[in-house]
């Protein structure tokens, strides 16, 4: 476990984790710290001040930092996977996939705290459309280096498939086998006890990439779209009483905590289900081979004792026939001994 918090993606993802916790306290106390005396007419549940609306925005906005920490995740798979990087080279360049987001959110975060206002569910940067645009960048960059990712892989994939049988499939094969290891050192990929040659009976390496990411994407977009069209609309003087949207985001974007621990769990749950399979095949191979030894042994012993009486029968057989063709002898001699007798008396 020691080891595994050294690891570069370990620690992006605690740094991701603290942040979220950071803006859910902010969004926990939704209209609570908004002010009471509030200018636009009162908000249900509003019982703060200037001094608490400003406390919650600010919060909040740290809480966007945990949207950039998914991009230099991001960053760190595309290095990963891509570029094949060891994680001692990662190690020497992790202080920019920390000090880029977390500056960027602490800059944003300082530069609205002259706007920082009711917003109807929460206190947060009412300024118009510069406070969420390192939000809207973070989305894109997120999107656009995960699907270099999985093009990349897919390629790759592609490659094998067309080698495959020749010296160069045994060489992207390796590749591949090798790659395979830093993607599940990197959580991408379910750890495994053992590996079956050629990677028989398992999801290729392109599905497994491709669907890793795509979760962890669902995971981003569930979050923070909702909330940046959310902010936006307010931002023009819109969707101030659509009910649908503010629901919407409401609800999502505290939860990315939530959907990135499913993310992280999900390789070990499948890894974990197919290990029962196999344990379950393994007990269901045994059991029939046990019936099936039990089955063989049956029918050797009877084959047995068929050969047995058989070659019992043939003995009966046999002496049989002896006997009767010694009874043919003696009623033959008694005869012959019969007729000489009568012949003498004749004479």
């Amino acid at each position: 476990r020691r080891n595994l918090r050294k690891k570069v993606n370990k620690q992006l993802m605690l740094g991701l984790s603290v942040f979220d916790i950071l803006g859910a306290w902010g969004y926990v106390f939704t209209t609570l710290p908004v002010p009471e005396d509030y200018e636009y007419g009162p908000i249900y549940g509003a019982q703060g001040n200037e001094a608490t609306c400003t406390a919650q925005g600010f919060f909040i906005q740290l809480g966007t930092i945990s949207a950039y920490m998914n991009v230099s995740l991001a960053v760190y798979y595309y290095l990963v996977i891509k570029q094949s990087w060891s994680e001692t080279r990662l190690k020497k360049v992790r202080w920019v996939l920390f000090l880029v987001p977390v500056a960027v959110g602490l800059a944003w975060a300082f530069a609205g705290i002259n706007f920082y206002d009711s917003l109807n569910l929460w206190c947060n940067n009412t300024a118009s459309y510069w406070p969420d645009i390192p939000v809207a960048i973070a989305i894109g960059l997120a999107t656009i280096i995960m699907g270099l990712v999985c093009w990349d892989v897919y390629k790759n994939q592609k490659a094998s498939a067309k080698w495959r049988g020749g010296a160069t499939a045994i060489n992207i094969s390796t590749a591949a086998t090798e790659q395979n290891e830093s993607k599940r050192c990197c959580g991408i990929l379910p750890r495994r006890k053992s590996t079956s040659a050629g990677g028989n009976g398992r999801q290729s390496l392109t599905s497994q990439i491709f669907w890793q990411s795509f979760w962890y994407l669902m995971a981003f977009y569930l979050t923070w779209p909702p909330y940046l069209a959310l902010q936006y609309a307010w931002a023009g003087g819109r969707s101030f009483t659509n009910y649908g949207l503010i629901l919407t985001a409401a609800t999502m974007v505290p939860l990315q905590g939530f959907w990135n621990l499913l993310v992280y769990l999900r390789p070990r749950y499948l890894q974990k289900k197919r290990d029962k399979a196999s344990r379950t095949g393994t007990a269901s191979n045994s059991t029939t081979a046990r019936s099936t030894g039990i089955w063989a042994t049956w029918l050797t012993k009877t084959k047995r004792r068929l050969i047995e009486v058989a070659v019992a029968v043939e003995e009966e057989k046999q002496e049989e026939g002896d006997e009767v063709v010694e009874s043919s002898t003696v009623d033959k001699n008694a005869s012959g001994h019969n007729h000489e007798e009568e012949k003498q008396e004749e004479g």
